[in-house]
């Protein structure tokens, strides 16, 4: 399961660091991959497998996705 969850959040972390916030269109794009992410990582640490996924995945913080977004 935790080879699921840590393939899924890479797969998101991946696309969502392609997107280039130039509209709102894409700056909501961006916001649902934030959310997502963000989403999944909250529901391994309530489900305690937040341990076993990867060191980058346990330090990533999905707020860095935002960064681009602000004016």
């Amino acid at each position: 399961m935790e080879n699921f969850i840590e393939d899924t959040l890479n797969q998101l972390i991946e696309e969502a660091k392609k997107i280039k916030p130039i509209d709102d269109f894409e700056k909501g794009k961006l916001f649902g991959y934030y959310f997502s992410i963000s989403y999944i990582l909250s529901q391994a640490v309530s489900f305690g497998v937040i341990d076993k996924l990867s060191e980058n995945l346990r330090e990533f913080n999905p707020e860095s996705l935002l960064n681009e977004t602000t004016d």
